[in-house]
């Protein structure tokens, strides 16, 4: 028997975890183990006490193996985890808003002198003057709501030099062709994924330009299936992020070993990890796993205190240090049959929250959720 009970193979571990010079992260490895064995942690003894080991491992890559050997006269046992080191980690959030497709709408409609005057990005223009908040609008191409079902390719390019002067905060990514049928890439073939991204990336670029363009950070209700998700790292997907909730409809599976399909379908092992707060390295995928902080179309303002004084407090056992918020751009609109009237209320007390304490505004497709450490080398 070998077992490591502080970590997991695919656990992304910073300066909470350990004691980080310049150059190394050092962290201590805890386990179960055969008695009378003999423990060595990436070669270097460790301290056994009946059946309890512990020792150092010490991290100098961005992705490091810590490799446990236990011996005894039955044999030798091995075990191998894989860790990404988040190397001078800081507390950091980002925002995204998923299922855009209303105020393009509205824009090409109207044809605002700018787009400002789009009283959507005008709110949240007003919420990033205020907070620094980096916002990720994840788009839609088609807007199923609107009975000529306009799409990106009839947008004007009048605002491209707009788009670019404000993608420092304001971005847009892929989310799905179009909002309907519900959960469009569960069981889609992988071309079709690709198609589409391509399609709203190359729609995006035209009328944004390049830089207002971000990498996906979820997909259409956070699904599809695992075999697809090499198409979202060749189109430069890092982290992925959603609910992860273990919603088993539509998924065969026995009882004693469930799938999130929201969530990727990744085992419930892996969703539990994540939904605690922590960033999970999956090495067979280069994938990063998130899971949402808060969803302001859900969380009203009492909702938001209770979570934020839960996890933005270092001296809580919930700390977390990276933040997902999030929420969708159709309750901002009176016209939407689910409008919620203080949404935008909702979303600004949700970026004054994590401003006074501390978290500064990233993209989380950037580096390793926002933080370039390991690119500024």
């Amino acid at each position: 028997m070998l077992e490591v009970i502080n970590m997991r193979n695919g656990s992304v571990l910073s300066h909470l975890d350990g004691v980080e010079t310049a150059d190394s992260l050092t962290v201590e490895v805890r386990g179960i183990t055969d008695t009378a064995s003999i423990v060595k942690i990436n070669g270097e003894p460790a301290v056994v006490r009946d059946r309890i080991f512990s020792g150092k491992a010490v991290l100098k890559e961005k992705i490091n193996e810590i490799v446990i050997t236990s011996d005894n006269q039955f044999g030798e046992n091995q075990l191998k985890l894989t860790v990404m080191w988040d190397k001078n980690s800081f507390r950091r959030f980002s925002f995204f808003i998923d299922d855009n497709s209303f105020f393009w709408t509205e824009i090409m409609k109207n044809r605002p002198a700018s787009l400002f005057d789009q009283f959507y990005l005008k709110n949240l223009k007003n919420i990033h003057d205020k907070y620094g908040t980096k916002f990720c609008l994840n788009c839609f191409y088609r807007n199923d709501h609107d009975p000529d079902k306009p799409e990106l390719k009839d947008f004007p390019e009048d605002y491209r030099g707009e788009f670019d002067a404000n993608s420092d905060w304001l971005r847009l990514a892929f989310h799905a062709y179009s909002e309907f049928p519900d959960r469009p890439y569960q069981h889609v073939a992988t071309e079709k994924l690709a198609e589409d991204y391509d399609l709203l990336q190359k729609e995006i670029v035209r009328i944004a330009g390049e830089k207002a363009f971000a990498a996906a950070p979820v997909i259409h209700w956070a699904m599809t299936n695992p075999k697809n998700l090499y198409v979202l790292k060749e189109r430069g997907v890092n982290i992925l992020t959603g609910g992860y909730s273990v919603s088993r409809t539509s998924v065969d599976v026995a009882e004693t070993s469930p799938v999130s399909d929201i969530g990727y379908f990744y085992e419930r092992d892996v969703v539990d990890y994540v939904t605690e707060g922590k960033i999970f390295y999956d090495k067979f995928t280069g994938m990063m796993l998130s899971n949402d902080f808060c969803c302001c179309n859900y969380d009203d303002i009492a909702a938001l205190d209770r979570r934020f004084g839960r996890y933005c407090d270092p001296s809580s056992p919930n700390y977390r240090e990276t933040l997902a918020l999030m929420t969708h751009e159709q309750y901002s609109f009176p016209y939407y049959q689910n409008y919620i009237p203080n949404h935008f209320e909702r979303m600004e007390y949700a970026c004054k929250l994590v401003a006074e304490a501390g978290y500064e505004p990233v993209f989380m497709d950037e580096g390793l959720f926002g933080n370039k450490a390991w690119q500024n080398l």
